[in-house]
């Protein structure tokens, strides 16, 4: 099975994500959300599978400091959240596992073992 994983470099979780996935030997290619080609495309297809409410990442601080009318907007209207989180992706909930047809979104060990 071919195992995706995709994330912004400097987060730690996604480094941990990585170190357990190398100490499991399993074969795994890392795309920084930066260098997806269409990256509006992907979380379309993440938000389809996995859904808005785990695929955007509403704790963020990036997301707190937003102003509430744009958080609620966030949340309600899909094409807008894409936007704001092609624009910024420190709004993607991070790292996202895509592992056939399934999508997990952050580092849950139980979950991500599941999927592979």
């Amino acid at each position: 099975m071919s195992v995706q994983v995709y994330g912004i470099p400097s987060c730690t979780t996604v480094r941990k994500s990585l170190k357990w996935l190398d100490s499991r030997n399993v074969a795994y290619e890392y795309t920084p959300f930066a260098k997806v080609p269409d990256l509006a495309t992907a979380l379309r297809t993440w938000i389809d599978s996995a859904g808005q409410d785990r695929v955007m990442n509403a704790r963020a601080a990036t997301f707190r400091a937003l102003p509430q009318p744009e958080q609620e907007r966030m949340k309600s209207d899909v094409d807008f959240a894409i936007a704001r989180m092609v624009a910024d992706p420190r709004l993607i909930k991070r790292p996202v596992l895509v592992a056939g047809t399934t999508v997990a979104t952050g580092f849950d060990e139980a979950e991500w073992r599941d999927a592979i």
